[in-house]
Parts: structure tokens; C-alpha cells; sequence
């Protein structure tokens, strides 16, 4: 069924690609060229990058809503992909630590505005019987960029031994490459023949609860997952604290799951598409608790690593399945507004669950971080099954 998805989608999913690949190296060496080369310390690049993040999750939210009350997607994600490309020269051209501030705010900016509009417009395109493949594919091509990026990364600073400017100027081809397909390649579904189909939306308060009893059901279970989701890092530290592995192996951990999710998820979005999604959804999150409990309670490292391929397999699964099931339960003319939200809860769960999974390492040691995260997601399924009727 692939010859089926839309030109519109696979330019999306090309387009992701492209981005990824650019933004996925700045993400970890814009903070390396903070401390060693600016000389910022831990915590400022800790108090930066949690202020952007922070700027990204809002600007999602609203980019959505926007999308649905202009009854336009392909603006904010061209403006979003623009954003994402002129951070990388001013990343390049930074000497002081406000000037790099700046470049990251420019980035998560254009993330921000993209992500949510990104998402809807895919559901706006996809065929009825093809959501799921379409998403996963998106998805499946946006994860091979992060890990091309990330080993283009490594290259380059092989290659021009450490010059960050110079890999940052590089790194910005690939972005401005997908600029110019989001302006010829993305068109936006027109086929619809309402009376409004291109007058300005009306959003009120009220419309969130046109959202309907599904996507709120959904929410909930979103919250107890992404409270247990927190950040990979944590494995690498538990992987380099308590089993001795050289922090020079690091990165190892990304790419894996980055590979790994990036090969689950198209064949699990064109899975969904034939059977019942909260099934999927169901199977996912039972990764994920396995996942966590690998790394918890592993003996050695082979498990850890083992634990950190099944963290891959429920990313590929879960992503695709929210996105779908948010497609399927929202009301078109509020899909942004839909997607926006998700990411708003997912988040703001996801900041929350990070602080205490922190709390929990520093208590009881890294490896009970895992185990709290199995016991959310055990949760999360709990809620699903309890509320399975409700979602249809």
C-alpha cells in the first residue's frame, strides 16, 4: 500500500528527514561548544536548554490552534522549517553564551511552530484506510535523519578536527534543503467542498470540548506514560555509572533506538491500519514496561542494550498509535488544536516525570528510575483496559 500515500506525505516525511538530520547533531553539540569551547558552565547549559524546551512546548500548543483558526498548515511549517534553518549560521557565528541562547531560541521556535501543524496536516491528506502507514512512514524517515545526523556529526568534526562553526555552517545544508520542499513539494488538502473551506475558522473555549470524552480518555493515558518516559540519558548514565562502559560509547544508546524505532515504525503504522489501534497501543506500552525493567534490574551490560532495543520498539510503536488514534477521535477543524494539546500534556508529564525519576536515582540509585517508569506505564495500560469501552 505504499505507492497509495500521498506525494504531499512522502514529501513531509522527506522533508522531516532533511531537518532531523540537521537538527540532530546541533542538539548535542551546541552543548559541547558551550562548555569547551565558551567555557559556559553544567548548569547554565542546563538552564538553557530546559527555558528553549520549554519555549518549544508552548509554541506547539498555539501553532496548533492557530493552523485550525486560519485553516492553514503549510505557513507555520514552512515558517518553522525557515526558523530551524537560520538558527544553524547563528549558532556559527556565536561567541557568548546569550548569542548561542539566541540561535537555540530560534530553533525550538521553528520545532515548535512545525510540530503540531506537521502532524495535522498529515491526518488532513492521509486516505481514511492509510493513517497509520502514513504517520509511520513520516515518522520512520524522521528518525533515519536523526541518526544520519548524528554519525554526520561525528564525521564532520573528524574531518575539520573539532571546528564546531564550520560544522555548524555544514549542517545547515540539509535544512535549507527541506525549506525548499516544504515550498514545492507540500500542498495542502483543498478537496473539500465546505462553503468555510478557506474563510477563517471560529475557536472558542468551548470548542475544547468538542474534542470529545476519546481524546480526553486518551489524554489521560498519555499523562501516567510520558510521567514514566523520561529522558534516554538516563540510560547511558546507568550504563557508564554502574557498569563501567566508556563514555566515549555514549552515543551508542541513541543511535540503537533511534535505528530500532525508525524500522518499527512504518511497518506498525500500516499494522494499524488493519487491526484495532488501542490493541497496538495495548502491546506498546507493555514494551515499555519490559524495556524499563531490562535496564532496571539487568545484570550486565548486554541486557541494558537489550533494554535499549525494546526502548526503541515501544517508541516506534506508541508515537505512531497516539498520533493515529488523535486523527481518528478529533474533529478535523480542530485537528491542530488536537495535536497541539497532546504535545502540551505529553510534555509538561514528560518534565515532570524527568524530575522525578532524578529524585528517585539520587535516593535509591539510577537503576530505580526504571523500575517507577515500568510502574507508570503499568498504569497507563491499567487505564486503557479500564477505559477500553469508553474509546470504542
Amino acid at each position: 500500500m505504499i505507492k497509495s500515500i500521498p506525494k504531499t506525505i512522502w514529501a513531509m516525511g522527506i522533508a522531516s528527514f532533511l531537518i532531523n538530520s540537521a537538527t540532530c547533531a546541533i542538539f548535542s553539540l551546541s552543548a559541547l561548544y558551550l562548555t569547551n569551547v565558551l567555557g559556559a558552565s553544567t548548569s547554565s547549559v542546563g538552564l538553557l536548554e530546559s527555558v528553549v524546551e520549554g519555549i518549544a512546548y508552548f509554541t506547539r500548543t498555539f501553532s496548533g490552534v492557530l493552523s485550525d483558526f486560519f485553516r492553514r498548515r503549510k505557513i507555520f511549517i514552512l515558517i518553522g522549517f525557515i526558523f530551524l534553518t537560520i538558527s544553524k549560521p547563528v549558532l556559527a557565528f556565536s561567541h557568548t553564551y546569550i548569542q548561542v541562547f539566541l540561535s537555540r531560541v530560534i530553533d525550538r521556535l521553528g520545532n515548535g511552530l512545525q510540530a503540531a501543524p506537521r502532524d495535522a496536516l498529515i491526518s488532513d491528506n492521509a486516505p481514511k484506510n492509510l493513517k497509520g502507514e502514513c504517520y509511520g512512514l513520516r515518522q520512520s524517515l524522521a528518525l533515519i535523519g536523526s541518526t544520519i545526523g548524528a554519525l554526520m556529526g561525528i564525521a564532520l568534526m573528524h574531518i575539520t578536527n573539532n571546528n564546531y562553526r564550520t560544522v555548524f555552517l555544514v549542517i545547515g545544508l540539509p535544512a535549507a534543503l527541506a525549506v525548499l520542499v516544504v515550498i514545492f513539494f507540500i500542498k495542502e488538502n483543498r478537496s473539500e467542498k465546505e462553503p468555510s473551506a478557506t474563510a477563517i475558522n471560529k475557536l472558542n473555549i468551548s470548542d475544547i470540548k468538542e474534542l470529545g470524552v476519546k481524546f480526553w480518555i486518551l489524554m489521560t493515558v498519555v499523562v501516567f506514560f510520558m510521567l514514566g518516559k523520561f529522558s534516554e540519558s538516563f540510560i547511558c548514565l546507568h550504563a557508564c555509572q554502574n557498569y563501567g562502559l566508556n563514555v566515549a560509547y555514549g552515543t551508542s544508546f541513541p543511535l540503537l533506538y533511534s535505528l530500532v524505532s525508525a524500522l518499527v515504525a512504518y511497518p506498525i503504522g500500516h499494522k494499524s491500519d488493519l487491526m484495532d489501534r488501542k490493541k497496538l497501543l495495548s502491546f506498546g506500552l507493555a514494551v515499555f514496561c519490559l524495556s524499563h525493567l531490562s535496564i532496571g534490574l539487568a545484570p550486565n551490560l548486554v541486557m541494558i542494550f537489550f533494554g535499549t532495543v525494546l526502548w526503541g520498539i515501544h517508541e516506534g510503536i506508541t508515537d505512531i498509535i497516539f498520533a493515529s488514534l488523535i486523527s481518528d477521535y478529533v474533529p478535523k477543524r480542530l485537528r491542530g488544536t488536537g495535536f497541539g494539546l497532546y504535545s502540551l500534556i505529553s510534555s509538561c508529564s514528560m518534565v515532570i516525570g524527568n524530575n522525578i525519576a532524578g529524585l528517585v536515582s539520587d535516593a535509591f540509585g539510577i537503576n530505580s528510575a526504571f523500575i517507577y517508569g515500568s510502574i507508570t506505564g503499568l498504569i497507563s495500560i491499567s487505564v486503557l483496559f479500564y477505559m477500553k469501552k469508553r474509546l470504542g
